[in-house]
């Protein structure tokens, strides 16, 4: 019968011999729940499950490789890991679906995977990754290339006897096929180098290998770039002979992405179904199955990918991290109970892939914890305040009603916090899904009342509460400067909500952390001579995709940074800065965004621990300026522990 809500979506799919019972992927992103040996955990099985119990077709998660390599993946060079891998493809059988293995050798991206050896066409990796440490490849042998193609079968073959219905070649995101198929990467003079017919020719005997070993009939798919985002990388163009190539060798299905590990932060800028026109160009010049995948986060979204003809089956990898039961939910019409992915990449990339730590999701705090109970009602039911509808605050509630709580939620200004601000740019529009599913979901749960004014501390330390959890922000860092307070200035806060706008044509941003490098982009695009001053010797000092990204785009454009430098006045027409050493200068500027960052409210936290007997939780800015990862992280903490 045809799902009502989303027909294309919930349509039955083959790949190769294969029935799937929707057109839904959970795509490959690696949980780091396993051994550093390679050996499978309880966990990573408990994980395995819950996203195959989740409703999708296709379950791929971590990757599994072919050669003797410590990490926190899985391996298949040897028998004695079909048993725990056995018990992976199992648990996804036993939830309803269809499991699959990527198979992955990481190629020069072994530098950042504690390999010792590190291995690639040529020795060249991603220029700033080399500068930032990574050691340089060496080159394959020809025997070397040939033994690799033997374990790549050998790895297929072992997956196949565990159980695993479909295997997948990850020939993307820098992986050692990339290696070879990039004229960057790929300087060889010998049958691997030079050509696009010799640049994937490993990839070919790695997929005739598998066919080989498993039989024609076992589906092996690819995963490809579409483009790798590299300088005189891999392009579209390439990429679709590739794809004609791989149809001619047999291969079940092709999963396309965009980037490579190194390249991933720039996903963080780009828009939703970024990747839509280039995998619709490889569909049209195929005809296997196409995955699309790549910042589709919503069941319309993807509804409207398959029902355009941009692709097949669609992959999912964040978007069910963010809420585990994504497929479920869709196909029983409740889109609106999914908690949305907002396109962050601070857990699931920042902390998961670059922090060598297992995987995260900032909006979910519940992902892979299963150290911690499922949130049941508390024994003792309590009336529960809670200042500030931010981030922070929205998550306490739900949980804390979700205990059984009576919870007030005091808020003036209305829901989202500080994710207000931040979800301006079109980039992070994301933001606002979440921002409405916090507002609905309170709004509509019996247990929460709102309260549209701000509490004082009489309010919380006799309003009858027995609970207090303070997440009222953080209060703007304010110009403390002769001319701080004159008409050409202005706050990022103020200015991003569209309550200000900034005159004339040159504007100096105060600040070079992340609202810094939105605001100015977003000036930038209004037509004005943008520059950034910094304090610190570093702009965009923090880690993580957001800065990496911001950084290029910034480095990328006319808009000037000054690092080093301290504005001491604000002056008609000008201000003045300082350097550390007492050097100054004078800069034109029409209008000054100050984009200075937040400081933390400890005063009412302070006062209600000293004289009151409520229970206080004190999370997300309010406390210390952080991430909204932060917040909404210890929201939930907070709330389950009352």
């Amino acid at each position: 019968m045809t799902n009502p809500y989303y027909p294309h979506l919930f349509a039955k799919g083959k790949i190769g011999s294969v029935t799937l019972k929707n057109r839904i992927v959970r795509n490959s992103m690696g949980t780091y729940l396993g051994n550093p040996d390679g050996t499978v955990t309880d966990r990573q099985i408990k994980a395995y499950a819950e996203a195959a119990e989740g409703g999708a077709g296709l379950i791929f998660m971590d990757n599994c490789v072919p050669v003797p390599m410590t990490s926190c993946g899985l391996r298949a060079d040897k028998d004695e890991f079909i048993a725990g891998l056995t018990l992976l493809a199992e648990a996804i059988k036993m939830h309803g679906a269809v499991p699959g293995m990527q198979i992955a050798h990481p190629g020069r991206d072994a530098s950042f995977v504690g390999s010792e050896d590190v291995i690639g066409a040529s020795p060249i990796t991603y220029e700033p990754w080399y500068q930032m440490g990574a050691r340089l490849p060496r080159a394959l042998t020809i025997e070397e290339i040939h033994d690799l193609v033997s374990r790549f079968g050998d790895a297929a073959l072992r997956c196949k006897k565990a159980g695993f219905e479909i295997v997948e070649i990850h020939g993307a995101a820098g992986c050692i096929p990339t290696n070879f198929l990039s004229p960057h990467d790929n300087k060889r003079t010998d049958m691997y180098g030079g050509s696009l017919e010799n640049r994937m020719r490993l990839l070919l005997e790695i997929v005739r290998e598998i066919h080989k070993k498993c039989g024609p009939d076992f589906p092996v798919g690819v995963k490809l770039s579409t483009e790798d985002w590299e300088p005189e990388g891999i392009r579209i163009e390439e990429t679709i002979e590739v794809a004609k190539a791989l149809e001619r060798e047999g291969v079940s299905h092709l999963n396309m992405m965009g980037g490579t590990h190194a390249t991933a932060a720039r996903e963080f800028l780009l828009p939703n179904a970024f990747n839509a026109v280039h995998t619709r160009m490889i569909k049209e010049a195929v005809h296997i199955p196409v995955f699309i995948g790549h910042n589709i986060f919503t069941p319309e979204e993807a509804e409207a990918m398959l029902a355009e003809g941009n692709g097949d089956f669609v992959a999912l990898g964040r978007s069910q991290l963010a809420d585990p039961a994504w497929a479920r939910k869709a196909r029983c019409g409740k889109a609106g109970d999914i908690k949305p992915c907002i396109n962050c990449m601070i857990g699931c990339i920042d902390k998961g892939m670059l922090g060598h730590t297992p995987i995260h999701c900032t909006v979910n705090p519940t992902l892979y914890k299963y150290e911690c109970e499922p949130i049941t009602e508390a024994a003792e039911k309590k009336r529960v305040a809670i200042v500030g509808a931010g981030p922070a605050g929205c998550e306490a509630a739900l949980t804390a009603s979700k205990r059984g709580h009576q919870v007030t939620l005091f808020e003036k200004r209305g829901f989202g916090g500080a994710m207000v601000e931040a979800s301006r740019p079109d980039n992070k529009a994301n933001i606002r899904r979440l921002i409405r599913y916090y507002e609905e979901h309170i709004l509509a749960d019996p247990n929460i009342t709102l309260v549209k004014e701000n509490a004082d501390f009489d309010t919380l330390a006799h309003g009858g509460f027995d609970a207090v959890i303070l997440a009222n922000g953080g209060k703007t860092r304010r110009l403390q400067v002769p001319g701080g307070d004159s008409e050409q200035v202005l706050y990022a806060s103020d200015y991003l909500l569209g309550n200000r706008k900034a005159e004339g044509t040159r504007a100096v941003v105060i600040g070079g952390g992340i609202t810094g490098a939105e605001t100015a982009l977003e000036l930038l695009r209004e037509g004005k001579e943008v520059t950034i001053v910094e304090m610190a010797d570093a702009f965009l000092a923090s880690p993580g995709s957001a800065s990496q990204a911001y950084g290029i785009e910034i480095a990328q454009s006319p808009i000037q940074i000054l690092t080093g430098k301290r504005l001491i006045e604000v002056q008609p027409g000008q201000i003045r800065l300082t350097d550390r050493w007492g050097n100054e200068s004078v800069l034109e500027a029409d209008c000054v965004v100050v984009a200075a960052g937040y400081l933390p409210q400890n005063e009412l936290a302070d006062r209600l621990e000293k004289e009151t007997n409520l229970e206080v939780f004190h999370v997300g800015d309010s406390k210390k300026v952080r991430q909204i990862y932060d917040a909404i992280h210890e929201g939930f903490a907070a709330a389950r522990q009352i």
